[in-house]
């Protein structure tokens, strides 16, 4: 029982730091992920996306719609086959990823306290 109390202390501070990134970068951290593989300028499917991110389709599916509706990708039909979406970054886009390049996350201190809650 103590196991899972700890976890849920461990979840409280990820939510914490998640909710605090949010108001500073303007994004959510997924929506920064899906960014981050998008960085190299090039074309992604719905597929490529999912599997960097590494969460379901279903939530990547929420979190592309929430990038699209912010403008930072777009969406367009696959040449090759038609029933596949392949996204790619609007201008704004770019600029949200050379703002995010700037942007100092604390990693060692959310570490410290991660690891301070594991080893009570």
């Amino acid at each position: 029982m103590e196991s899972i109390c700890r976890l849920k202390d461990i979840y409280k501070v990820l939510y914490a730091y998640e909710r605090q990134f949010a108001e500073e970068a303007g994004i959510t951290i997924n929506e920064g992920a899906l960014l981050c593989c998008m960085k190299d300028g090039k074309p992604k499917s719905a597929n490529e996306l999912s599997d960097f991110i590494g969460l379901s389709g279903s939530r990547v599916s929420r979190i592309i719609h929430a990038m699209e509706e912010k403008g930072f990708i777009l969406r367009e039909i696959g040449i090759s086959d038609k029933r596949q979406m392949i996204f790619t970054l609007t201008d704004a886009g770019r600029k949200k990823i050379k703002e995010m390049q700037g942007y100092t996350i604390d990693v060692h201190s959310l570490m410290v306290k991660l690891t301070t809650i594991a080893e009570e």
